[in-house]
């Protein structure tokens, strides 16, 4: 088995070793780093390899039963200057797993994002469509994680009040958002395998929430009174510059226009709490952090 992603590829590594069922590799860029001799002392095998190479992605394939594929599209090789990469990735890593044999791809992904241009949104939703792989593959939609928010700042102001800043949002704008560390419910679906989850798609959400409600948690949880601000445009880009690319201001209005999904047709919540019953609330990772 195959795995990447800084959180969610080492929340399922984590979960899928618990079970003593698996032997598991990770593919990492930096096989010496704390994390990843982490997860070597705990029984998985470390794959140096970096996603934009074909020969490392193929040796880390070669062998393997199942992969689950997150690719980062805020890695400093694809955002700002190279965000076609993304997408590139994901093709040649269908294109090898057809070539070695793979049994099972899984990948995380994201929905598309029309009328707005979130290019790390659609990369996801593209990445193996129509690429020959749609009979032995899930979308495994995993939408915004909690760590999502370490983007965002938080300003603390000298009456000890916080703000955390989210362009062009409102306290009513409603997103999904789940903790990949411990909620995507992942092992299960291999557990129960292909046979019923091949071509479906398994939202990873623990909840849709406002930002409005995300400011009262935080108050109730640290104490400190927080509220949502949300720049405009010109304000953006003046005292938050690296907020204000278009892909960062389309994905503000996004959230604004539709939420992470357009509509509840595209998510079910209670797939995701089927998989993992004790799904994390925003509460709960607040009080956790």
């Amino acid at each position: 088995m195959f795995f990447e992603s800084k959180y969610t590829g080492g929340s399922v590594i984590n979960a899928l070793l618990a079970t003593g069922k698996y032997r598991v590799r990770s593919l990492t860029l930096n096989p010496e780093s704390d994390k990843a001799k982490a997860l070597v002392a705990k029984g998985a095998e470390a794959f140096k390899a970096n996603l934009s190479n074909r020969e490392d992605v193929k040796n880390a394939l070669n062998g393997a039963d199942i992969a689950f594929i997150v690719t980062n599209f805020f890695d400093l090789s694809i955002f700002p200057d190279n965000m076609a990469e993304e997408e590139r990735q994901g093709k040649m890593i269908a294109d090898i797993a057809k070539e070695v044999g793979l049994n099972w791809l899984l990948y995380s992904s994201l929905p598309d994002t029309p009328d707005y241009k979130v290019i790390h949104f659609y990369n996801k939703k593209y990445q193996f469509i129509n690429f020959g792989y749609s009979e032995r593959h899930i979308y495994l939609h995993e939408f915004l994680c909690y760590e999502f928010w370490y983007i965002f700042p938080v300003i603390t102001k000298e009456d000890e009040t916080s703000e955390f800043v989210v362009p062009l949002v409102n306290k009513n704008t409603t997103i999904e958002i789940v903790d990949p560390e411990t909620d995507t419910g992942i092992t299960k679906v291999i557990e129960e395998g292909p046979e019923k989850w091949n071509g479906k798609k398994v939202p990873a959400v623990s909840e849709s929430i406002s930002f409005g409600k995300i400011a009262k948690i935080l108050t109730k949880v640290t104490g400190r009174q927080f509220k949502l601000r949300s720049p405009g445009c010109e304000e953006t880009e003046r005292e938050f510059p690296y907020l204000a690319s278009e892909e960062m201001l389309d994905m503000s209005c996004w959230f604004n226009s539709y939420r992470v999904v357009r509509s509840d047709k595209e998510i079910d919540i209670s797939i995701t709490k089927i998989l993992h019953p004790y799904v994390t609330t925003f509460e709960q990772y607040a009080y956790k952090k």
